[in-house]
């Protein structure tokens, strides 16, 4: 099985670093020095701030993945919550690293987990100012990013003063975009997807519920609704121990068997597409694209079919801000990209993000609430 969020993952990574290229090699002297000092000191030198952000992908106009960030840090203690939807799969996580305790748990579960941690570095990316070689990585994107993007400083527009921070317009058209970032683009989307191929050939539509169904059509057995509410959302370990021979014969039963029998009928079908239900009843479809028509709930879970042949940048509208004292306040941004899937298909991607950042060496970090969930 795949890492579902794999392509989305190398996107939003791909767009951050297209937008902090860009926006740092944009207007005056005085904007590019302030902007881009700005940035780095987030990612690498401050240890308190809060920041509350969105991301949305759409694939043709529909959004296929959405996201709501609030994060605090206050050196080495963090705390995050994401909230959003994959496709049809939603999500809401809590994690909080205090004082050398990191305590995690999913807003639909029972269950709430602990660990130690040893964490020395105290900024947004771990950067380690005394190690050679990320000092010399920074410097060596920090110069590539000038390379790349200076010839667009036409493009920034200082667009006035607001309390207290001064605001910034940046529009990029596609004609504008350098033959090296779309090359870049291009090959960064190809190794992501694997070159068109990466998607999955056996889908399911909950393989947990899928897991279960096939328990027991297997033995015979109907399972309690407790043992399959425990296997759906988690258990802890005093209720692993007590059902810890009903755990391991359905591990043995439901675990590689039944991933090995859904690929042996598509492979009896000579290839294809297998839509495996909850239930364990399965649809056919000759290509991913049939697949994708019927079911377009699951373009989220397949991103890496619509980017397989290649992926350029179209457009890039940001707008961002710096407070008083230089510091990034806020910044919005969407980029438009044009793709060509796996069987030659085009379709329009839009990526679009906004960030807040505030309460800057005032922030502090709480212990989190785990409500009426049990220790895992």
């Amino acid at each position: 099985m795949k890492k579902r969020n794999r392509v989305t993952i190398c996107l939003a990574a791909g767009v951050l670093v297209l937008a902090v290229s860009a926006a740092a090699a944009f207007g005056s002297a005085n904007g590019y020095a302030a902007y881009k000092d700005a940035l780095l000191n987030l990612a690498l030198e401050e240890e308190n701030f809060t920041a509350k952000g969105s991301l949305s992908v759409k694939m043709d106009s529909a959004e296929v993945v959405a996201a709501d960030l609030a994060y605090a840090q206050d050196g080495v203690n963090r705390s995050s919550r994401m909230t959003g939807h994959q496709g049809s799969t939603t999500y809401d996580q809590h994690d909080t690293t205090l004082n050398g305790v990191n305590t995690w748990f999913n807003g639909d579960s029972q269950l709430y987990y602990e660990a130690q941690v040893s964490r020395e570095a105290t900024n947004l990316l771990s950067y380690d100012k005394n190690d050679e070689m990320s000092s010399r990585l920074v410097n060596f994107l920090s110069i590539a990013a000038d390379t790349v993007m200076g010839d667009l400083k036409n493009n920034f527009v200082q667009i006035g003063s607001q309390d207290g921070k001064d605001l910034y317009q940046v529009t990029i058209s596609g004609s504008q975009v350098p033959s090296l970032v779309n090359a870049g683009l291009s090959l960064f989307a190809y190794e992501c997807a694997g070159g068109g191929d990466a998607y999955d050939n056996v889908c399911y539509e909950n393989n947990t519920k899928t897991q279960l169904a096939y328990y027991e059509k297997t033995t015979g057995e109907t399972l309690s609704e407790e043992f399959k509410n425990s296997i759906l959302n988690g258990y802890s370990d005093e209720w692993y121990q007590a059902n810890q021979a009903q755990v391991e014969k359905y591990n043995e039963i439901s675990g590689g068997a039944m991933y090995d029998s859904y690929s042996q009928i598509l492979d009896d079908k000579g290839g294809g597409i297998l839509y495996v239900k909850a239930d364990g009843s399965y649809d056919y479809f000759t290509s991913m694209k049939d697949y994708l028509a019927a079911h377009p709930e699951m373009a989220a879970d397949n991103l890496e079919y619509y980017v397989g042949k290649d992926l350029a940048l179209d457009q890039v509208d940001c707008t961002f801000s710096l407070d008083s004292q230089g510091r990034v306040a806020d910044t919005q941004l969407t980029v438009t990209f044009q793709t060509v899937d796996a069987d030659g298909g085009r379709h329009t991607m839009e990526v679009s993000g906004d960030v807040t950042l505030s309460d800057y060496g005032t922030t502090t970090v709480v212990p989190l609430d785990v409500g009426d969930r049990i220790k895992a």
